[in-house]
């Protein structure tokens, strides 16, 4: 499991390779060569539906559904390959329990488990609209529990890694609204969701170097 985060990155950065060193590259570049070199920060806003789809072995039935919102922060350099980071909130699963017997007497019970991610980004886009993404780093994985009446919150750290395509709909000046499928993977817990979203994008900082 934990050889998961570095695959995403090789294959990221092999479909970039041939791309990067197709670039003509001069030692000494002209000064109006140099003058177009352009560089802007990306903020992107996402929202949607995410699906649980790993085992859960004890006999009960789990909600998979939920929802899922990130934002994600990227420097677009003046070559292909993006880096960044992203952070957000997602649902993996819960469920519901009513008049479980224990020892204790009778209650009823629920389970919500949830993560934050925070994750190194590095994207490429492979056609004006198709672009890939692939992320490394982990999640705060945050399980609320009930019954008897009390609540309990648990928050552990989980390795983890992201893979993920969109498409890009439209581009109005520095706007984009985009779709994304994307996995996110804490690896440690063996949790992972499939996240469908809509987002939408702009440059919050440009500049020429």
């Amino acid at each position: 499991m934990k050889a998961f985060p570095v695959l995403p990155l090789l294959l990221l950065l092999s479909a970039a390779a041939p791309r990067l060193s197709g670039q003509e590259i001069s030692l000494f570049p002209d000064s109006a060569a140099a003058a177009q070199q352009e560089f802007a920060i990306g903020l992107t806003l996402g929202g949607g539906y995410s699906h649980y789809f790993m085992p859960y072995d004890a006999p009960i039935e789990i909600d998979r559904m939920g929802g899922t919102v990130n934002l994600r922060l990227m420097l677009y350099p003046d070559h292909r390959l993006r880096m960044g980071i992203e952070t957000g909130w997602t649902h993996f699963y819960s469920y519901a329990l009513e008049d479980i017997e224990t020892s204790f007497g009778v209650t009823d019970a629920s389970l919500s488990l949830s993560a934050i991610p925070l994750l190194a980004v590095f994207s490429m886009p492979v056609t004006d609209h198709l672009q890939f993404h692939a992320g490394t780093g982990g999640y705060f994985v945050r399980s609320h529990t009930t019954s008897f009446g009390s609540t309990a919150d648990v928050t552990e750290f989980s390795q983890g890694w992201m893979g993920a395509v969109s498409w890009i709909w439209g581009e109005w000046g520095t706007l984009r609204l985009e779709s994304e499928l994307k996995w996110y993977g804490a690896t440690q817990f063996d949790d992972g969701v499939l996240i469908l979203q809509m987002q939408g994008g702009c440059n919050i900082l440009r500049w020429q170097k």
